[in-house]
Formats: structure tokens, C-alpha cells, sequence
């Protein structure tokens, strides 16, 4: 875990907790659980950068989430499976400098277009905006900053572990049969996800919980979620959404 505080850049190192206590903090306050992977956090950094194809709500959508998290008390929890929030600190910087690196190239084209509207005595009489000066890949990575380090993280364990490598030896999903490597982080977050879920219900938890991933390609579409993640899902009362900003319309 040293290692992980050491490349954090702002926030404190959050411990991880075991699921027992996970529950236990849920029950105490109950509230929609919301159950991202790394790459729907991701999104919110990746919002302006076209090639990302990130639709434009989840910005909205990951503010007003946040919101909830500061309430007092607050009407959500944010839980990450171990993993996630490793993948987090892995690529939470090369992705703030890739979205800030499309901004400034949006400026420079920018710039260029207006210097031959000038020459044509065609440019509007008000300056253009230099995006660069808004700072919003910085913006938009405090605001997934705060999300996680609002998060209740679930640790790994011998069992979940176990499960998670059950799982891709049997080629199950979000394994796939042939490829026993590639998935490991998917299915051990999973594994912890479905188990908070399991438990939470067993406990006679009502409110909503939401997985949500855009990994269509592991996971299946959230109206066909690839077997047996289907009546995993069902059995635990689990949602399964493509984005944050699905989640929010149903939270």
C-alpha cells in the first residue's frame, strides 16, 4: 500500500476495508451503492476528447454524483473494488495530460482558423476562447479525484481471489475461454461487487446498486449481460449500466 500512497498526487491514501465493514457502513446509512470500474472514472477525464466517444452527461452526471457524496449525510456510496482504485493511481495522470494535450491542440486549430477568418476581414469582433485557460482537465480531474477519495474500497482477500481465478479458468464471463490473463482485474472486481451485493441483500438492503462499465466486450450490453453474469446480476439485484450518466438515471 506504500506504493500506492506514494503515487498518489492529491488526497490521502485511503486504506481499504474489509467487505464486512463495507456492509456494515452501508447498513448503518443506507443509500444507492454505485460500483464503477476504472474506466468509467476514467471517462470523466476523457469527456473532451472526441476520439473518446464519452458522452457529454457524464460530466453532469459524475457532478451531481459528488454532490451526493459531500451531503451531510450523505444520499449515495461510491464503493471500488481494490483494483479499481490501483488502476486509478496507474492512470489517473497520463490521462489528465492526454485530455489537456486535446484541449490545447483544439486551441491551436482554433487559432489558425481565425487568423484566415481575420485575413478575410471574417472574424467575429469579440476575441475566441483560449480553452487552455479554462483549466478544465484539471477541473474535471478534481472532481474524479474527489469521487474516489470519497470511496468506500473493498481489499482483496484469499477468497475473492480464488473466485476471481474459478472464474477465468472456467472462461466465464467477463472471462472469456482461451484467455487467462487479460481479464483478471475484471473478474476479481466483479467477484467483490456481486458479494457486497449478495450481503447487502441477505441484510434486507432496498436501495439500488449499480455496476456500471462501458466494457460491452467483457461484460455484454447492460440489457444482455453476457452468461452467467446475467443471473449473477439478477439474483443479486445488481444493475448493470454503461456510464455514469446511466447510472444517475437510476439513482
Amino acid at each position: 500500500m506504500a506504493v500506492l500512497c506514494s503515487i498518489r498526487t492529491s488526497g490521502s491514501c485511503k486504506m481499504p476495508e474489509s467487505i464486512e465493514q463495507v456492509v456494515h457502513a452501508i447498513l448503518m446509512s443506507p443509500a444507492p451503492v454505485v460500483m464503477p470500474d476504472t474506466s468509467s472514472l476514467l471517462n470523466i477525464l476523457e469527456a473532451p476528447v472526441p476520439e473518446e466517444g464519452v458522452s457529454p452527461n457524464v460530466v453532469p452526471a459524475a457532478l451531481t454524483l459528488l454532490g451526493r457524496l459531500q451531503a451531510a449525510p450523505p444520499s449515495l456510496h461510491v464503493v471500488l473494488a481494490e483494483v479499481v482504485e490501483e488502476e486509478w493511481l496507474r492512470l489517473h495522470e497520463s490521462k489528465q495530460e492526454k485530455t489537456a494535450s486535446s484541449i490545447r491542440k483544439a486551441d491551436e486549430r482554433i487559432s489558425f482558423l481565425w487568423g484566415i477568418a481575420s485575413t478575410m476581414n471574417s472574424a467575429p469582433a469579440a476575441p475566441y476562447i483560449q480553452f487552455s485557460g479554462l483549466q478544465v482537465a484539471q477541473r474535471l480531474h478534481a472532481i474524479a479525484q474527489q469521487i474516489v477519495s470519497r470511496a468506500k474500497v473493498i481489499g482483496g482477500n484469499a477468497d475473492f481471489h480464488s473466485k476471481a481465478g474459478m472464474r477465468i479458468f472456467a472462461g466465464d464471463a467477463p472471462a472469456k475461454p482461451g484467455k487467462k490473463v487479460t481479464e483478471a482485474n475484471d473478474c476479481l472486481l466483479i467477484e467483490q461487487y456481486l458479494e457486497l451485493c449478495r450481503r447487502l441483500r441477505a441484510a434486507g438492503f432496498t436501495q439500488r446498486c449499480v455496476f456500471i462499465t462501458s466494457n460491452t466486450h467483457d461484460f455484454g450490453e447492460p440489457k444482455a449481460p453476457r452468461p452467467p453474469l446475467d443471473q449473477e446480476f439478477a439474483d443479486a439485484k445488481m444493475d448493470f449500466v454503461y456510464d455514469l450518466a446511466a447510472a444517475g438515471g437510476l439513482i
